[in-house]
């Protein structure tokens, strides 16, 4: 599969069926991740590959957090109750993915930093800016990779609502959880969303 077809039908699945791919499937992927580029090359990520009871238990910690994101899916979903519906009940049961993966930053605390530093900067310590970029650059690459081989993924963040309760099973006291992926094989086929015009700025052109 070509590199762009990857990126342009890669979809975010939210069902899948049953049957576990198998370990080495999974290891190809995942090691596909650890190829992405890092700030200052720390290669600054870990990641926690979860199946069977483990991630029965995950699930059932996750769960609650699609309750807490209600509101914003009301604000974004306003006139599809058919995608909160759906969206609430992916959170109760992860779609039936057999595979969750816990995708960790090695993050710096956060420090106060000077009056010249720029605003945007100034309630974030950029080191650890740069790993949360860097291990979200590694989450894309195994996006891809698990597509590229037949595999659907779901790039979650809601669930850091309940980081705690995750880092607690996971048992992680000094990483930084940044994101969560199901994976598997897709059970049905996901709907392709219409790219948003106005994202794309040419200067000196």
């Amino acid at each position: 599969m070509e590199l762009t077809q990857a990126i342009r039908e890669r979809r975010s699945i939210r069902k899948y069926k049953t049957e576990e791919p198998p370990r080495d499937l999974i290891e190809k992927v995942v090691e596909d991740g650890l190829w992405a580029p890092s700030s200052t090359n720390q290669q600054p990520w870990h990641f926690f590959v979860v199946r069977g009871e483990e991630k029965g238990k995950l699930s059932q910690i996750i769960a609650p957090a699609g309750k807490v994101i209600l509101p914003k899916l009301e604000r974004a979903f306003k006139d599809k109750p058919k995608v909160i519906q759906a969206t609430l009940e992916f959170f109760d049961t992860l779609g039936g993915a057999p595979i969750l993966i816990c995708c960790y930053s090695q993050s710096a605390p956060i420090t106060a930093q000077p009056d010249s530093t720029p605003t945007y900067l100034r309630t974030c310590n950029i080191d650890r800016l740069g790993k949360i970029q860097s291990v979200a650059a590694a989450i894309q690459n195994i996006m891809l990779s698990a597509h590229s081989v037949g595999l659907g993924t779901c790039w979650m963040t809601a669930p850091l609502h309940v980081a705690d309760d995750i880092n607690k099973t996971v048992g992680i006291k000094d990483h930084e959880l940044v994101a969560l992926i199901t994976m598997g094989y897709a059970d049905g086929t996901a709907v392709v969303p219409p790219r948003k015009e106005g994202r794309l700025s040419w200067i000196g052109f």
